[in-house]
């Protein structure tokens, strides 16, 4: 167990989270206009956007799917009116992860946004969102 411990509290400082204000300013600024073009409808040119220069917008079919489940969202919950950055988490300098809170006419929905900068560019790396936020609160 004595050795376990260190293990332990060395996974728990990997992740550091931090205030969403925390998010460079580069990223706080590619979800920005994405959120915008999503709340015009515009959700295809939002996509094409947010994922310049990212491993997910040479697959076409993983554009599709998600073009297609944020179309669902809209359709199940409404037009987004509006969004809250709710936090940024980093794994090092390089990669981090920030969290939005869309607000729609029924429900919120959270995503998930993971960048990765291999070089100069942050990039997307991943992309999440579904309606689990009651997660916000705790078990």
């Amino acid at each position: 167990m004595r050795a376990a411990l260190p293990f332990v509290l060395a996974c728990a400082l990997c992740a550091v989270a931090v205030g969403a204000e925390d998010a460079p300013p580069e990223l706080a600024q590619m979800c920005s206009t994405f959120f915008g073009q999503l709340r015009e409808g515009k959700v295809g040119e939002a996509y094409a956007l947010l994922l310049q220069g990212s491993r997910i917008a040479s697959k076409l079919e993983d554009v599709a799917k998600l073009e297609e489940r944020t179309r669902a969202m809209l359709d199940s919950y409404g037009a987004v009116r509006g969004y809250d950055a709710v936090g940024a988490e980093y794994v090092g300098k390089n990669l981090c992860r920030l969290t939005y809170l869309t607000r729609s006419d029924i429900a919120p929905v959270r995503w998930r946004i993971v960048f990765y900068r291999p070089a100069d560019r942050w990039r997307v790396f991943n992309l999440q969102m579904d309606d689990a936020v009651m997660e916000f609160f705790g078990k």
